[in-house]
């Protein structure tokens, strides 16, 4: 259990240059200033919201924290939070000043970084520490407490959420948004059936595969898995709850994104497929429904359903799976594939996130393969020469000649990345999104689809569904409770990237 307690900041302040929003300066010149109290109901959070807020995340756990007195310069949080631990991970502390009363969908992104923290708790035996911060970025300095208890839990039951709403739904199961009980953290919950796969050895074998990718990796950019247990009938995973949206949705928003903002999402992503590499899975099945934005504009991969483990740098695979408009000519022509399937779906996104179409979309699915194996590759005439290079390596319909063929190192090279990304800052989250999605609090899901989030979340009975011992037996390694075993032998793995 990690207790982050967070007080106040002091001398924070905008960027150079940088004008206070209109809607701001009427609200501070109207507010006669108030003591702050420790009323702290949202209703009295909320007057103050011409003042910094705080977005508080520790493994991709993120909480929005409104001011409730003090200035703009030394705004008053007085909040405390619960974390979780189940993997080494760092604190971060972000401040943003909005620049409107109500967020609407077309002032996304508009919020402004103050200052922003990033800090390693010891999570090894009892620690406590009360100290102010100096901002890494920005200006300014944040008065945090933090301790860290090790506790040893019994196995978790659906019993220790409560079901919130639901966010998503499969062939096999739905995905929920659920409070903990004891931490009040708020996670996605993937239920699945085991009769719905007991009958398909295939994916019996893609959900255990997704649950030990889960657990292995530790990177800033994939959504992490919290814990995972099962009874007889169900298995459950728990997973950071990331609202900021997919990318898909801001990409059918906004039609295309321009080359700095497509660089950096394609960079993070580089660093995901790198890491996943290094513990030789294959992920397999990239597109933008599969990678959300968290809160500060980051991007998250998730669902590892696809995912391939075992692979090494020589070793194929023949199975056909992958999202029509990103299968790659050699899944088509049925020699067996490589890592460097990845490099190619990377290719067709960034091609896509930056025209607004997959390279040889179609709306008939045999024409479209037909023009992924011999279409030559064309661009609107506004792509800029070095993006035109990067796409048309990565989309080299021979894999052995296709760039990061020889491994992501010589993509990073390339100079579409190299001129722009300094890839140890981007690794530690030091560069800064472009664009921010709006999400008001943890618990919002306006970025999710309302035919989901209007259903009634509850953990529907399974009736009659006994499954024989054999059937159970392929389950037994899915339950994941971290905090029962050493942190950093458990899921830290060294030499990952």
């Amino acid at each position: 259990m990690l207790t982050i307690r967070i007080f106040s900041g002091r001398d924070l302040a905008l960027p150079p240059g940088t004008d206070l929003p209109e809607g701001i300066r009427r609200a501070h010149e109207s507010s006669a200033p108030r003591k702050s109290s420790s009323n702290r109901e949202s209703v009295q959070r909320r007057r103050y919201w011409w003042l910094p807020y705080v977005v508080l995340e520790f493994d991709k756990n993120e909480i929005l924290i409104d001011a409730f007195g003090g200035d703009l310069s030394n705004p008053v949080w007085n909040y405390r939070a619960d974390f979780d631990v189940s993997r080494l991970s760092n604190i971060c502390v972000a401040s943003y000043l909005r620049t409107a009363s109500v967020q609407g969908k077309d002032d996304m992104g508009n919020d402004i970084l103050m200052a922003r923290v990033e800090l390693t708790p010891i999570l090894d035996g009892l620690y406590a520490s009360d100290q102010w911060y100096t901002a890494s970025a920005g200006s300014g300095s944040f008065h945090l407490k933090i301790d860290f208890k090790p506790t040893r839990k019994e196995a978790l039951t659906i019993e220790a959420f409560d079901l919130l709403k639901v966010i998503g739904k499969g062939s096999f199961g739905k995905v929920m948004q659920v409070r903990k009980k004891d931490t009040q953290r708020v996670y996605a919950l993937k239920t699945i059936r085991k009769a719905h796969i007991a009958q398909r050895p295939g994916e019996i074998t893609h959900i255990l595969a997704e649950r030990t990718v889960l657990a292995l990796v530790n990177n800033p950019f994939i959504v992490p898995l919290k814990f995972s247990f099962q009874t007889p009938d169900k298995l459950y995973l728990v997973m950071s709850f990331v609202n900021g949206g997919e990318l898909f949705y801001h990409l059918q928003r906004e039609g295309k994104f321009d080359p700095d903002r497509s660089r950096f999402y394609a960079a993070e992503l580089l660093c995901a497929l790198e890491h996943l590499h290094g513990f030789n899975v294959v992920y397999r099945d990239l597109k933008p429904e599969n990678i959300l934005l968290d809160y500060t504009g980051h991007i998250a991969l998730c669902d590892f359903g696809l995912c391939k483990l075992n692979m090494s740098e020589t070793e194929k695979t023949n199975t056909f799976c992958g999202t029509p408009e990103y299968i790659a000519p050699e899944l088509l022509e049925s020699q067996g594939y490589t890592k460097s399937v990845d490099w190619w779906t990377l290719g067709v996104l960034l091609y896509e996130m930056m025209t607004g179409l997959p390279p040889f979309y179609d709306e008939n699915v045999n024409t479209m393969y037909q023009r992924i194996l011999s279409d030559p590759l064309h661009f609107p005439h506004d792509i800029p020469s070095d993006a035109r290079s990067i796409m048309t390596a990565l989309l080299q319909r021979d894999p052995s000649r296709r760039l990061g063929a020889n491994g992501a190192e010589e993509i990073k090279r390339h100079s579409f990345f190299a001129k722009y990304i300094d890839w140890n800052r981007l690794l530690a989250r030091k560069i800064q999104p472009s664009f921010k999605p709006s999400v008001e609090s943890v618990l919002d899901v306006a970025n999710f689809d309302t035919d989901f989030t209007n259903e009634e979340a509850q953990d529907s009975v399974v009736e009659d569904s006994a499954l024989s011992e054999t059937m159970q037996d392929q389950f037994r390694g899915f339950t994941y409770n971290p905090a029962n075993e050493h942190l950093s032998e458990s899921v830290h793995y060294g030499g990952g990237m």
